[in-house]
């Protein structure tokens, strides 16, 4: 599918703006700062919303979005394995609590399961 023809082209400017915004999201993402990562993200949509760039630059910009999502898969994986190792000390703190007879949950603590 092409572009309309009517869109004009990315001003140089523009175009190194959003190349600019997609590299400090990919630092950001690096550094695990996703505010700044969405903001970065949020900024160079607006900038990107109606305009044409060339081939080159669109390769740029998918290449470091490609590892801006490989952060994001590492990231989600971390948070996922420590969400499971959480929820194992809870099990195991459970048991330990029935095996002392004091099954249940103490007063004022918060009882989930994960």
């Amino acid at each position: 599918m092409s572009v309309p023809s009517f869109l004009p082209t990315a001003p140089p400017d523009d175009l190194h703006s959003i190349e600019l915004l997609t590299q400090q999201a990919l630092d950001a993402a690096q550094s695990g700062d996703w505010d700044r990562v969405d903001a970065c993200y949020e900024v160079r949509g607006q900038k990107l919303a109606g305009c044409r760039m060339d081939r080159t630059i669109a390769q740029r910009l998918m290449t470091m979005d490609d590892r801006v999502r490989a952060a994001i898969l590492v990231a989600q994986a971390g948070l996922s394995s420590q969400l499971a190792d959480a929820a194992q000390a809870r099990r195991h703190l459970r048991r330990l609590r029935e095996c002392q007879g004091q099954g249940g949950v103490p007063p004022g603590m918060i009882d989930h399961e994960a």
